[in-house]
């Protein structure tokens, strides 16, 4: 499969889940959820992951958990908030830096439209010259 492909399939599962579910359930419950939809796709899921990463030489483990991994390139995190703070996109794009994954997904399944709930993030890499 297309790695490109892979977004337009998350967002499908993420809008069945929405549409069986609805709005107003905890966090966790939409996340396993999501996992069962994306498993009956026959992609790998992991759920849970510990970010892990080298810092100066330094192993640095536990530092954040990773809600759902997909194909081992596609971070979905998953929330239920009114809107999504800036903080939360931040995060988005340290996790993905830091876990060396190419493309996010937030899904904020607290909306009445899951379209307006998911925003896709990628990861700018930064040539050797700017660092």
């Amino acid at each position: 499969m297309n790695v490109e492909d892979l977004p337009h399939l998350v967002v499908g599962a993420c809008m069945t889940v929405h549409q069986t579910l609805g709005p107003g359930l905890l966090r966790e419950a939409y996340e396993e959820c999501l996992a069962v939809e994306l498993r009956g796709l026959e992609l790998k899921v992991e759920r849970g992951q510990s970010l892990s990463f080298d810092y100066r030489g330094h192993s640095i483990s536990g530092a954040a958990r990773l809600d759902l991994v997909v194909d081992d390139v596609l971070l979905v995190q998953v929330l239920v908030t009114e809107q999504i703070p800036d903080l939360e996109r931040q995060k988005m794009e340290s996790l993905l830096r830091l876990g060396g994954l190419k493309l996010g997904l937030l899904v904020n399944f607290q909306v009445p439209v899951m379209r307006k709930g998911i925003e896709r993030f990628t990861v700018k890499r930064r040539s050797a010259e700017a660092v």
